[in-house]
């Protein structure tokens, strides 16, 4: 198999991988928890759940703070455009399109700074209370970019034609 075939699938791997773990992050009730075994309380992006039941966070407060919005809204970008990249890459490989290859690079680097950024704010604005921490899923979302780099970066190797390490 040449390099070229290889790291095409694992640059394919990884930003499926980025997605997966990315969409389960995003998705989930577990951003800020309070030691989920006993009250079973946990804050995601989108809903607040305690151990009887869960409602969304238009009835919260954090409906009206701006960074959670951002962070929303940055964190559902950073998932679109992932995902356009490893479509893109898919497709790249298949076809073996160097222009592709570098439309993949750029929207696997833009999934994870996009990625990054709502984690940076949501992380720097949320003041955690006593007995809280972060959660399962905001280390997922904090990983996703760890994933989605290397990606970019080897569809960029691609674009070049360096395939040699």
């Amino acid at each position: 198999m040449p390099l070229y075939s290889l790291f095409g699938i694992i640059a394919a791997l990884l930003s499926g991988a980025g997605c997966i773990v990315h969409v389960i992050g995003l998705s989930v009730v577990y951003w800020i928890v309070s030691d989920p075994y006993v009250s079973g309380w946990g804050t995601g992006l989108w809903q607040h759940c305690n151990f009887y039941q869960c409602s969304h966070h238009s009835t919260y407060y954090v409906c009206s703070l701006e960074y959670w919005k951002a962070s929303q809204a940055m964190v559902m970008i950073g998932f679109f455009v992932g995902l356009a990249g490893f479509i893109f890459t898919i497709i790249s490989v298949q076809q073996k399109n160097r222009l592709l290859h570098l439309v993949s690079a750029i929207a696997c680097i833009l999934a994870a700074v996009s990625i990054l950024l709502a984690v940076i704010v949501f992380g720097a604005k949320t003041t955690l209370r006593p007995n809280t921490q972060w959660g399962w899923g905001f280390i997922l979302c904090a990983i996703s970019p760890l994933i989605f780099i290397p990606a970019g970066v080897l569809n960029f190797w691609l674009y070049r034609g360096t395939t040699s390490v």
